[in-house]
């Protein structure tokens, strides 16, 4: 039952931080602004293209004074801005394109959607223009589509698969956009030139698979980007041709960057830095304060470099439209970027403040409406009246046509408005760590109670004589609660985990044994402190502190890893023997790895030949074990290295791969699991060998560098220091369970550092994949995060009876080690600041938390590869 227990609480706690932290910014039931026509004034341009080259990053497009994109430079140099939009995390290409589109940063409960969709409708660009042409990657362009039907709206998408092969030519994504923009503009030139306001959507995605495939600033990339670039000037042109009214207006920018590595979705300054080019109808040449400047190109004078936010660009582009900015956008306009008046210029402002404090406003009334309202906290910065006086001073001075002042006024009026939905978004937010908190503590509590469930120690006494006062003060409390949250009409998410802890307590606090436990705990309270030394304990408080900074420092866990091995295994060996030298050696070579850097994005076939010879020589230079192996087992796993081989030597030459050599690679995937499965030998050891064998081979198709050696390395560790427990009297399960959660760390952040999984490298996917196809290649990165902690479990459980006879104390003790680490996480998480800190904080937690419940899984599927339990499940045995 407890395993229940623990899954639901883990859940709910996954959602607590959503609800705390990261409720979603989109507000509902809003009204659009007019436009700027209804106040008597003519928009600067009658169209907009926009054209975003997915991946591209600010340095390959300044980079030897902008020689990377010579006809760009020809435009800039002779009109508009141009400078860097900075992006936030994370970086990838739907959040990308809706803070531009939208003006709205990330939903982080698209989480739920598996980051595919919004789960709440939003305003766009489009929904506020005429007529729409969009062209582009299917997954970019439906986003659009599914928010933006309607007349006059054209949404044009390719539907297949990307190649990532060698020889495939990245440009060709680029290439189909572009035609179908000139046939149109052949087709309907003479029409959209009367048609007003109208954008036009290029969803260039070419650089993006070209900087995965090939990584920035290679020649094949480079190669792209002079395709695209001059595609671009080419279409410029055709534009041009097409509309010769000079109403146009240009804007080339990116959704994300990219690092050298070839991966994005992170928050480094490759990553968030995109360029942007503004030019054509009512784009000013030079914006006020600029901070930076650049050369253009050698011997020619420095030029100013602007740089605004994403979102910014949102308001803007509206602006030269003369349209009002989308309903949920958040950007702020930008002050000196359009060639306007300065009345217009303060009107489009006024009109963004307006969008602005229309969402502001329904936070506030949704706030106002509870009883208890007047005496709650409310943001005083901007009241109700404060708004009216805004309205009537903005009435006043454009009167006056003071619109400097009516600029200055309305910027202030934003960044208040901002500062507001912020205040409301997160007006519950201590009051809800304070409730998760004490959920946390009462759950900590129930473990500890069932592990100690067979002393009768003084608590336990005082539990039994007062459970009537602790139900009554429990259930009093909560209905007092529920009459508050009734009467405030707070959101129901909000009024859930607010009262989440009082059930908690209540089960965490009931008379007697907790449910879950059972007689297989008989000695767990003398397991957990009886053999467990108060400086063991400290240790493990010490390692298991220094491993939630591990998440932020990946070489930390190095140390933690040593200190921990050397004071478990030091007196294990016989002082002087071989074991004991073989074991050092493999503690201090194994440390070494975390301070190497991460195996994403490099390759090293050498390296990675290394690991396979470590491979074989682990698994057959015993006699007792190529006995014990079937012919199949030997052959398949020899010819699986072997293909792993041929296909990293064919992948660095840049020569295509073979199919029958993917298709080799997808047939052991399910030979590997398959064959153990059928296995029908019985000993524990001779089947932990073909499991190390079939795994570990299945793991280097996987490998591009060194990452198969540190694997090896460490399993070899692991049985090492296991064999030398087993001859231990005192064993400890609360040592143990660090173990195992040190060991799992270990094997994450050895290599790389699961907290950045979503930086994943497409590489890795070359044995089974010549296309990129982003889903399949995140099963096999997760594929290749689990494999080496199957294989850690096989060897935990076929080399130590204790930890058969005692795995239900040991996962709670592992439970307990793991809350209390999240309970870390839960206030580390963060809101504000960089949006790397953001999204990694969050990733910090979910890791956590989901850790225990990942292994037990895991466990699970060790046993079964092992035949240590029926098919019936674990489960059964740890009730």
């Amino acid at each position: 039952m407890w395993i229940v227990y623990a899954l639901v609480v883990h859940v709910l706690l996954l959602g607590s931080i959503f609800v705390i932290y990261f409720r979603s910014p989109v507000i509902t039931d809003l009204k659009p602004q007019k436009e700027l026509l209804s106040y008597g004034l003519e928009a600067p341009a009658n169209r907009l293209v926009l054209i975003v080259t997915d991946g591209f990053r600010a340095d390959s497009f300044f980079e030897s004074n902008c020689a990377n994109v010579p006809h760009l430079r020809e435009i800039f140099i002779r009109e508009g801005l141009v400078g860097v939009s900075r992006t936030h995390v994370p970086t990838e290409s739907r959040p990308g394109h809706i803070a531009l589109l939208a003006g709205l940063y990330e939903d982080p409960s698209a989480v739920l959607r598996g980051w595919k969709k919004n789960p709440v409708d939003f305003d766009t660009i489009f929904h506020r223009v005429k007529h729409a042409y969009s062209w582009g990657a299917e997954d970019i362009i439906e986003v659009f589509e599914h928010l933006s039907n309607g007349k006059n709206k054209h949404f044009r998408f390719y539907t297949q698969h990307l190649d990532f092969s060698p020889g495939y030519e990245t440009y060709q994504l680029d290439d189909w956009v572009l035609k179908k923009v000139k046939l149109l503009l052949e087709r309907k030139g003479e029409t959209l030139r009367r048609a007003k306001p109208v954008i036009f959507f290029l969803h260039l995605l070419g650089l993006d698979t070209a900087g995965h495939v090939h990584k920035p600033g290679t020649p094949k990339f480079l190669q792209n980007v002079e395709k695209t670039e001059r595609g671009i000037y080419d279409i410029y042109h055709e534009f041009e041709k097409a509309f010769p009214d000079k109403r146009t207006t240009y804007l080339l920018t990116s959704d994300h960057g990219m690092t050298d590595s070839g991966s994005h979705g992170a928050g480094t300054p490759h990553e968030t830095d995109t360029p942007f080019m503004l030019w054509g109808a009512g784009v000013s040449r030079v914006a006020p304060h600029p901070g930076r400047s650049f050369k253009a190109s050698e011997g020619d004078k420095l030029m100013p470099l602007h740089e605004v936010e994403q979102a910014q660009l949102t308001p803007l582009m509206t602006s030269l439209l003369g349209v009002p900015p989308p309903m949920n956008n958040f950007g702020v306009l930008p002050f000196g970027f359009m060639n306007v008046s300065r009345e217009y210029e303060a009107t489009a402002a006024h009109v963004n403040a307006l969008q602005l404090l229309e969402q502001y406003t329904k936070l506030q009334q949704e706030h106002m409406k509870g009883l208890f309202s007047k005496i709650l906290p409310e943001f005083s910065i901007l009241s109700t009246e404060a708004i009216e006086q805004y309205k009537t001073k903005i009435l006043i001075l454009h009167k006056r046509r003071e619109y400097m002042d009516s600029l200055a006024t309305t910027q202030l009026v934003m960044w208040e408005a901002l500062q507001g939905i912020d205040y409301y978004h997160g007006y519950y937010r201590r009051v809800l760590l304070l409730s998760t908190t004490l959920t946390f503590c009462g759950w900590i509590f129930y473990l500890y109670r069932m592990l100690s469930n067979n002393r009768a120690t003084f608590m336990e006494a005082t539990l039994d004589k007062s459970s009537r006062l602790v139900r009554l003060s429990l259930g009093g409390t909560f209905v007092v609660l529920v009459l508050f949250l009734i009467a405030q009409r707070a959101p129901a998410p909000i009024s859930f985990y607010l009262l989440l802890p009082l059930p908690v307590w209540l089960i965490a606090l009931q008379p007697g044994s907790p449910k879950g436990s059972s007689a297989a705990s008989q000695n767990a309270y003398s397991s957990l402190t009886g053999q467990t030394t108060k400086w063991q304990i400290l240790l493990i408080i010490g390692c298991a502190e220094l491993m939630v900074f591990t998440f932020f420092e990946r070489r930390l866990i190095s140390l933690g890893y040593v200190a921990f091995a050397c004071n478990s295994g030091w007196s294990n060996f016989p002082k002087k023997s071989a074991e004991f030298y073989a074991w050092m050696a493999l503690v201090l070579m194994l440390a070494c790895f975390p301070l190497l850097p991460i195996s994403v994005g490099y390759q090293n076939r050498y390296l990675l030949l290394a690991g396979v010879i470590v491979i074989l020589g682990n698994s057959l230079w015993n006699e007792e074990k190529r006995k014990n192996y079937s012919k199949h087992t030997k052959y398949c796993n020899s010819l699986i290295l072997v293909d792993t081989m041929v296909c990293a030597y064919l992948h660095t030459n840049m020569i295509s791969i073979p199919v029958a050599l993917q298709v080799t690679s997808w047939l052991f995937l399910g030979y590997a699991f398959i064959s153990i499965a059928l296995n029908k030998e019985s000993r524990l050891e001779v089947r932990l060998a073909q499991i190390g064998f079939n795994l570990g081979s299945l793991y280097a198709t996987l490998c591009t560098s060194y990452e198969a050696i540190f694997i090896q390395l460490l399993t070899i560790e692991l049985g090492l220091s296991l064999s030398a427990q087993n001859s231990l009297a005192d064993k400890s399960v609360l040592r143990l369970a660090f173990s195992l959660l040190l060991y799992t760390f270990f094997s994450f952040f050895g290599t790389g550092n699961i907290a950045s999984v979503s930086s994943f490298d497409p590489n890795i996917a070359r044995c089974f994949l010549s296309h990129f196809a982003p889903f399949v290649i995140m099963g096999l990165v997760l594929l290749k995060l689990l494999l080496p902690v199957v294989v850690l479990m096989a060897v935990v459980y076929a080399q130590s009876e204790f930890v058969r006879q005692h795995e239900q104390q040991i996962f709670i003790c592992l439970l307990i080690i793991c809350d209390v680490m999240g309970l870390n996480f839960l206030f580390l998480v963060r809101n504000q600041g960089s949006w790397l800190d953001i999204g990694s904080s969050i990733s910090h937690f979910v890791i956590m938390e989901v850790t225990t419940l990942v292994l037990l899984l895991l466990a699970y599927a060790a046993k079964l590869l092992l035949h240590l339990i029926p098919c019936e499940g674990i489960a059964s045995k740890l009730h």
